[in-house]
C-alpha cells in the first residue's frame, strides 16, 4: 500500500508541477526576449533560410539517394537559421519526443530527448531555430534534424537532441496562435506525387474511412500499431500508440476526416495524430 500511495502521490506533483509550469508560462509578463524557455540570445532579426531551401538548396545532396532507406545527414557547422510554427508536438503521448515546424515553404521534424515538451511549445508558436552544432538530414527518407549517433545494427544516424543542447538552438517568438497553422488537404494525387522533401507535412484527409473502425487506437500492451485509411488507393498509416491518452478510445465508424503530421519511413506513408480530435466524424 505504501508503494501505490506514494506512486500516485508522485503522479499527483508532477500534474501539480506541470500545471503550475504552463500557468507561469502562460503568464502575460512574457514577451520576446524574457521567455522562461528556450534560447532568447538568438536574434529574432537573424537571417533565415526557408525550410524547403534547407532541404533542396543547401543540402540537396542528401535526399538524392535511390535507395529505398536514406539515412545520410550532415554537420551543420555554420549560424544557419530557420523560422517555423509548430505544426506538431507530444499533448497526447501518441508523438513520442518528436515536434515538427513548418514555415510557408515546408516542414521539418525535430528530434528532441524530452517529453512534455508540447507545454511550452504548443500548436502555432512561432520558433527560430540554430542549426550550429546540430545534424540535419534524412531519416528513413524523411527530413528531420538531431543529433547523430552509433546504431549497432545500422552504422551512424539521426537520433533526438538532447533537452539542454535543444534549448540552447531555439528561440520562442510572440505567442502562439493555433489558427495560423492550417492543414493541407491531401487528395489521391497529391499523395501520389509527393516524393522525400515534401515530407513532413501538415495534412487533413478529408472523408476517408478507418480499416480499424470500431476498435481501439492501440492495444494496451506498450506496442505501438498501425491503423490504416485509404485516399482512394493511396494507403496510409496511422500510427497509434499504446501511451497516447486516447489509445483505449474506440475509432469512429463511417467516413471521418483525418488531420496529422504526414511523415514518411522508408516508402510508406505514416499520418501521426497529435490528439484525438484531430479525427473528426465528416458532415
Amino acid at each position: 500500500m505504501k508503494h501505490t500511495f506514494s506512486f500516485y502521490s508522485l503522479l499527483t506533483l508532477t500534474a501539480l508541477l506541470v500545471t503550475g509550469c504552463m500557468n507561469e508560462f502562460d503568464d502575460e509578463t512574457f514577451t520576446d526576449g524574457n521567455y522562461p524557455y528556450g534560447n532568447n540570445a538568438i536574434p529574432v532579426d537573424a537571417p533565415i533560410t526557408t525550410i524547403q531551401d534547407l532541404k533542396t538548396v543547401v543540402y540537396p545532396e542528401l535526399f538524392q539517394s535511390p535507395g529505398k532507406y536514406n539515412y545520410q545527414y550532415t554537420r551543420v557547422e555554420h549560424d544557419l537559421y530557420i523560422r517555423g510554427r509548430i505544426v506538431s508536438n507530444d499533448e497526447s503521448g501518441n508523438v513520442y519526443k518528436t515536434i515538427a515546424i513548418q514555415d510557408e515553404t515546408g516542414g521539418v521534424a525535430i528530434g528532441v530527448n524530452a517529453t512534455g515538451v508540447y507545454s511550452f511549445l504548443p500548436m502555432g508558436q512561432t520558433v527560430i531555430m540554430n542549426l550550429n552544432g546540430l545534424d540535419f538530414g534524412a531519416y528513413s527518407n524523411m527530413p528531420e534534424i538531431g543529433t547523430a549517433y552509433e546504431n549497432d545494427s545500422y552504422g551512424m544516424q539521426l537520433g533526438r537532441i538532447s533537452q539542454k543542447k535543444f534549448e540552447e538552438h531555439i528561440r520562442l517568438v510572440g505567442t502562439p496562435d493555433p489558427t495560423a497553422v492550417q492543414p493541407k488537404v491531401m487528395t489521391e494525387s497529391a499523395l501520389k506525387n509527393l516524393i522525400p522533401t515534401d515530407y513532413p507535412l501538415y495534412v487533413k484527409l478529408e472523408g476517408v474511412t478507418f480499416a480499424d473502425a470500431g476498435r481501439p487506437y492501440a492495444p494496451t500492451d506498450g506496442a505501438t500499431e498501425d491503423r490504416y485509411v485509404s485516399v482512394g488507393n493511396q494507403q496510409v498509416d496511422c500510427r497509434c500508440s499504446s501511451y497516447s491518452n486516447f489509445a483505449q478510445d474506440t475509432i469512429p465508424t463511417g467516413r471521418v476526416n483525418v488531420t496529422g503530421l504526414l511523415t514518411l519511413y522508408g516508402s510508406t506513408k505514416q499520418l501521426l495524430i497529435r490528439v484525438v480530435d484531430d479525427v473528426e466524424v465528416a458532415d
